[in-house]
């Protein structure tokens, strides 16, 4: 393992250990998202909710673009990102750290999600394997979010700022990709929380293989109609992927700028 990665996996070590301190914020946003669970178990009753899920998983995931946003605009205004463009790589081993270490608090929060929904509530699902399938396009989705996260970082000037616009961002996507509620608008195939969330349902919960048609959002329930896409499930995981990379490397973009902050 050379310097670099010993860097980065330091920065990620300590920024853990920054959210584990500040874990009242990491409670609060995540007992959100349990809390709507609930709601939508309860409102909608189990043999629906299995369909509705997927949507809370994305809702969870989603959220990773405040907790980056806030974690970069930080790090920019707290004058970390001047003091490390005087080191060598240093904005790379922050950002590779970053990166990191949000990517695991996410998949910590889709764990404990898949805890309640498939464990504790009882969600239907078609078996392991496709549970492992929904759990790497969940954290995939997550990805895509801490990158959207960065670009947010690159525009706010303090951290307040950057919290606002990603939650001004991410809660009407969610609505408009159809992943809450049923949204039937050419709308929701511009969202990426739409790609994450159907092609995570049809997997898990029809059991549809990856070369089996992708339906659109009104899908929703076991008696729901949903009208058939000309592109395959393996086509909207390229498109989740597609989002993911250019998230992440415009992020990159912004983040390398050595800008004066």
């Amino acid at each position: 393992m050379n310097l670099l990665e010993n860097k980065a996996i330091q920065i990620a070590n300590k920024n853990i250990k920054d959210k584990i301190r500040h874990w009242q914020y990491l409670v609060f946003s995540l007992g959100f998202a349990v809390m709507f669970t609930l709601l939508f178990y309860f409102f909608l009753g189990r043999e629906v909710f299995q369909y509705a899920f997927p949507g809370m998983i994305i809702y969870t995931t989603a959220a990773g673009t405040t907790s980056a946003a806030i974690s970069f605009a930080v790090d920019k205004t707290s004058g970390m990102l001047e003091r490390l463009d005087t080191m060598p790589t240093g904005r790379k081993n922050l950002f590779l750290g970053a990166l990191l270490s949000e990517t695991l608090m996410i998949s910590l929060q889709i764990l404990i999600m898949f805890i309640l929904g498939y464990a504790v509530l009882q969600v239907p699902f078609k078996g392991i394997f496709e549970i492992f399938i929904g759990f790497f396009i969940a954290v995939l989705f997550g990805i895509s979010a801490v990158g959207i996260g960065i670009i947010i970082s690159g525009i706010a000037k303090t951290p307040e700022i950057a919290n606002a616009i990603a939650l001004f961002y991410y809660m009407p996507i969610l609505f408009l990709s159809g992943s809450l509620w049923p949204f039937e608008s050419a709308i929701v195939f511009f969202t990426p929380p739409y790609w994450a969330k159907q092609v995570f349902l049809q997997i898990t919960v029809l059991g549809d293989g990856l070369f089996d048609p992708l339906y659109s959002s009104s899908l929703f329930g076991p008696t729901g109609t949903a009208q058939q896409l000309p592109i395959t499930l393996f086509g909207g995981l390229l498109v989740v992927i597609a989002f993911t990379l250019a998230f992440i490397i415009l992020g990159i973009i912004i983040f390398q700028k050595k800008t004066k902050f």
